[in-house]
C-alpha cells in the first residue's frame, strides 16, 4: 500500500513541476507539456489499476489459504463441513473452488447477506477485468480507486475475524 502511494506523490511532483521536460537530460525533454500531461495521467491509471489488483489478489489469496486449511483440518465446524462438502461439489464437477464460493459460505454462516463480505465481493468484478486483459467491457460498477479497495478489503477480513477469532488459518 505504501509503494503506491509513494508512486502516486511522484507522478503528483511531476506533474506539478514538469521538470522532465525542462531537464536536458530527461528524454521528456521539449516534449509538449499536454502531451507530458497525459502520459503522466496514463501513468497515474496504471499505477493505480495494479495497486487495486494487488491489494484484491492479496486478500484472495488469505481466503484461499484459509480455506484449504480448513479443509485439511477436517474440523467439526459448519465452516469446516461446508468447505469439504464444497471441495468435493466442485472437484466432482471438474471446477476448482473459486473466492466466491468461499466467501458465499461465509455469508451463508454468519447469515449476513450484506455487509462487508458483499461489498469485497463486488471488487472482484473489476479485478477480474484488469486480470484477463481488459478486453471486453468493465461492468464492475463499483469505484475503481485502490484506497476504496483496500478499505473494503480490510473490512472484509476485519469481519471475517470477528466471526471466527481463529481466521485465518494458514
Amino acid at each position: 500500500h505504501q509503494h503506491y502511494l509513494d508512486e502516486i506523490a511522484i507522478i503528483e511532483s511531476a506533474q506539478r513541476t514538469q521538470s522532465p521536460i525542462a531537464d536536458k537530460r530527461s528524454p521528456w525533454f521539449a516534449f509538449p507539456q499536454d502531451d507530458f500531461g497525459a502520459v503522466l495521467s496514463g501513468l497515474r491509471d496504471e499505477v493505480e489499476e495494479r495497486a487495486y489488483l494487488a491489494i484484491v489478489a492479496a486478500t484472495e489469496a488469505i481466503l484461499q489459504v484459509d480455506f484449504k486449511s480448513r479443509v485439511r483440518a477436517r474440523r467439526n465446524t459448519l465452516l469446516s463441513r461446508t468447505a469439504r462438502h464444497l471441495v468435493k461439489k466442485r472437484t466432482e464437477a471438474g471446477k476448482r473452488v473459486e473466492v466466491k464460493d468461499i466467501l458465499d459460505r461465509w455469508k451463508d454462516a454468519a447469515d449476513a447477506k450484506r455487509g462487508p463480505i458483499s461489498e469485497f465481493l463486488q471488487l472482484l468484478t473489476y479485478r477480474h477485468w484488469l486480470a484477463h486483459g481488459r478486453y471486453f467491457k468493465n461492468t464492475a460498477g463499483v469505484p475503481t480507486d485502490p484506497e476504496y479497495a483496500f478499505a473494503r478489503a480490510t473490512a472484509c477480513l476485519d469481519e471475517l475475524v470477528r466471526l471466527d477469532p481463529a481466521f485465518p488459518r494458514t
